[in-house]
C-alpha cells in the first residue's frame, strides 16, 4: 500500500525479532521507517495519515475455510501515540485486507460463510455487507479512487463504492492458436 506522504507501505520480516511480519514504509531515497506494530501484515492509512487500519497476522497457516482459531486474521486500528485497538474482535472468524475510503474501512470477511466484501466505520461500528457471493471466496482486493478490484474464482470483479455496482471485468486474450496449426 501507500502512506499519505507517498511512501510505499510493505510487510517484512527483515526487522522483526520474532518470526512475524512488521509493516514498514520506504521513501524514494530507500530510507525505511518501521511502523511500531508487531504482527502487522497489511494496512491502509486514512487520508490524513494519522490512523492506520491493519490486519494482524499475515496468513492463517492451514487452508481451513471459516477458520475461527487463535491465528484468525483481524482488523485493528492504530493511531500514533496510542495503543492499537481491535475493530473486528466481535467475530471469531477472518477479517482481513483493510482498505480505508472516505470514513469507512472496507475489508474481506467470511461472516456469512463465504469471503465477501464488507465495510465498517472507523470505530468498527455500522457494519455493512457489499457483496453476497457464494461458493468462491473473494481474494486479493485492491482499492483505488472509490473502486475495489478483486479476484473471484478465475474472474476479476470491480466494485464501485459510490454506485454499489459489482461487475465482472471482461477480459479477452488474443492467441497465436499454436495448437490449431498444421503439424508436419
Amino acid at each position: 500500500g501507500w502512506t499519505p506522504a507517498g511512501k510505499i507501505l510493505f510487510a517484512t520480516s527483515r526487522y522483526s525479532t520474532l518470526p512475524d511480519h512488521q509493516l514498514a514504509a520506504i521513501d524514494n531515497d530507500n530510507r525505511v521507517e518501521l511502523v511500531p506494530l508487531s504482527q502487522a501484515a497489511q494496512g491502509s492509512y486514512d487520508a490524513q495519515g494519522g490512523t492506520l487500519f491493519f490486519t494482524r497476522l499475515a496468513h492463517q497457516g492451514s487452508s481451513t475455510k471459516r477458520y475461527q482459531g487463535g491465528t484468525a486474521q483481524r482488523i485493528w486500528k492504530y493511531t500514533s501515540g496510542h495503543e492499537a485497538v481491535p475493530l473486528t474482535a466481535d467475530f471469531a472468524g477472518t477479517s482481513k485486507d483493510a482498505m480505508w475510503w472516505k470514513g469507512r474501512v472496507y475489508f474481506l470477511s467470511d461472516r456469512d460463510g463465504t469471503m465477501n466484501l464488507w465495510s465498517m466505520d472507523e470505530n468498527g461500528k455500522s457494519l455493512r455487507q457489499h457483496t453476497r457471493h457464494q461458493g468462491w471466496d473473494i481474494q486479493s482486493p485492491s482499492l483505488s479512487n472509490g473502486r475495489i478490484a478483486y479476484q473471484l474464482g478465475a474472474d476479476i470483479h470491480l466494485y464501485d463504492i459510490a454506485s454499489a455496482a459489482d461487475k465482472t471485468v471482461e477480459i479477452e486474450l488474443s492467441s497465436d492458436f499454436d495448437h490449431l496449426r498444421e503439424h508436419w
